[in-house]
Formats: structure tokens, sequence, C-alpha cells
């Protein structure tokens, strides 16, 4: 009987030490202020994010760190956070100085959360853009003067035809309007060529934005405006190195999407009593969360 008093008296007591800390202010949540566009190596990125003390109360006075890290083997790189703006909102800037997928995560108060990895891109060769305006711009001007000759050849084989009245003259007439007119127009269509190829390069960026799906960025927004660390989901809570799963387990959630926009959008509008911020999503964001809650 001591036995079995000892072993609940143990078990409340470690029950006691770990749940604690978390009830008196041992735990926060950081919210992103938008996922990351693209990011280039040896480029600045500045990143905004919010601390909230259980999600509901901004924390001021932190000197949040970012890690970053381009493999698991990698080092991995620091960078501190500065308060700026409203109370408990903190910014970074970071620069990534290799290509590859990085893991990064921030630490604040007493939790290291992980965000959506980054894919950095290698910078451009500024080689390459120089050479081929130059080579580009000689070309224009070589088929402007060719245009010009043609002319002068005209003007030229009309002075001979009425001055000397030489008939051989108008075979010159005819070359330099051939030669004047085929630079011109050829001159002519370069900003059109120009303008066609920079429309088709913003076309396949557009095309490779477009290629990530809704749930995808939903699963990354849910991830990095913190909901992983109050709402358990089978897809995130390997990512979470914590969480307190405040909120209801939403992996087999399926929600009217008009009740979900309401509730992303103003959860205590919804539920006076609701333990959920105000995030201000963006439309963008809201319909992107509401396609991952939904999905299978």
């Amino acid at each position: 009987m001591k036995r079995i008093s000892l072993s609940i008296g143990l078990s409340l007591l470690l029950a006691l030490i770990f749940t604690v800390p978390s009830l008196a202010g041992g735990w926060a949540v950081i919210t992103l202020d938008e996922l990351p566009g693209q990011v280039v190596e040896g480029e600045p990125l500045e990143i905004g994010f919010m601390v909230r003390q259980h999600g509901m109360t901004p924390m001021k006075g932190l000197s949040p760190i970012v890690h970053a890290r381009v493999s698991p083997l990698g080092k991995s790189i620091t960078f501190i956070a500065e308060e700026k703006g409203e109370a408990g909102h903190y910014v970074a800037t970071l620069t990534l100085p290799e290509a590859g997928e990085w893991q990064w995560s921030i630490e604040a108060f007493t939790g290291n959360q992980p965000m959506p990895a980054l894919t950095v891109v290698a910078g451009p060769v500024v080689a390459e853009r120089p050479v081929q305006a130059q080579t580009t711009a000689e070309t224009h001007r070589l088929e402007w003067a060719a245009g010009l000759l043609g002319a002068t050849a005209v003007l030229v084989g009309l002075f001979i035809i009425f001055q000397r009245k030489a008939r051989w003259a108008i075979a010159l007439v005819l070359a330099g309007l051939l030669v004047s007119a085929g630079s011109i127009v050829s001159a002519a269509d370069q900003p059109a060529a120009q303008a066609e190829s920079s429309l088709q390069a913003d076309a396949e960026v557009l095309s490779a934005d477009v290629s990530v799906s809704q749930v995808d960025l939903g699963r990354d927004l849910f991830i990095a405006k913190g909901c992983m660390l109050c709402h358990s989901h089978v897809e995130t809570n390997k990512v979470r190195e914590y969480g307190v799963d405040i909120g209801p387990d939403l992996t087999n959630l399926t929600a009217r999407p008009e009740y979900l926009r309401m509730w992303l959008k103003d959860p205590a509008g919804v539920k006076s009593t609701a333990q959920m911020p105000t995030l201000d999503l963006s439309d963008a964001e809201i319909e992107a969360l509401i396609a991952f809650i939904n999905s299978d």
C-alpha cells in the first residue's frame, strides 16, 4: 500500500514539474509575418515575426535567435533579431551564403520553433548580361548604318539619273532601296523581340510559382504561423519540437470553408472566449490554410 501511495505521489510530482512551467508562462508561439519569397545566396533577406506568450500576449524585451543550417551535418549560422514595430514584434536580416535547402528555426523565450525550409538559389552571373547587351547594341548599330548607306546609294543614283541620264544608276537606286528598307525593318523588330523574350521569361517564373499547390502552401503556413504549436496535425507533428494542444486536433477535421474563413479572419468575432489571437492573415493565406485543413 505504501509503495502504491509512493508511486502515485511521484507521478503527481512529475506531472506538476512538467505542467507548471507551461501554465506559468513557460512557452510562447512565434508567428511569421509572411513566408519568404525567392531567396538568393549572399543577398540579405529580412523576416519579421511576433512572439506571443501562450500564443496570446505579445512578449517584449527579448533577443530572439534565428538558427539556419544548409544540411543536417552543415555548420549552423545564427542571426539575432531586434524588436521593431509593435509590442512583441521582431525583425532579423538573414544572409545565407550558399544555394541549397536550408532548415531554419527561431528561438525565443524558452522554445526553438522550426520554420518551413528555405530554398536558396544561386545568384545571377553578372558577366552574362553585359555581354548579351553589348552584342545586341552592336547589331543594332550595324543595321542602322547599313540602312543609312542604302539611303545614300539611293540619293547618289537619283543624282546620276537626272544629271547624266545614265540608266545603270537605276540599279544603284533599287539596290539602295532594298538595303535601306531591310535594315530599317530589322532594326525596328529588335525591341519587339526583346519584349517577347521578357514576357516569356516572366511567364516561366509565374508558372514556377503556381506549381506550389494550395495544400503545400497551407502546410507551410500552418508551421510558419505557429498553428502547429496549439493544434495537433499528423502532417506537422513530426516538425514541431514542442507544443501544447490547446486547440482541437485538426488531422481529420473537415469544415465549411465559409466558417473557416470567418474563424481565421477573426476568431474572437466568431467565439468571444476563443483563445486564438487574430493573426492578420491575408485572404490568400486564409484560402491556403483552408485547403490544407480540409485536405485528405
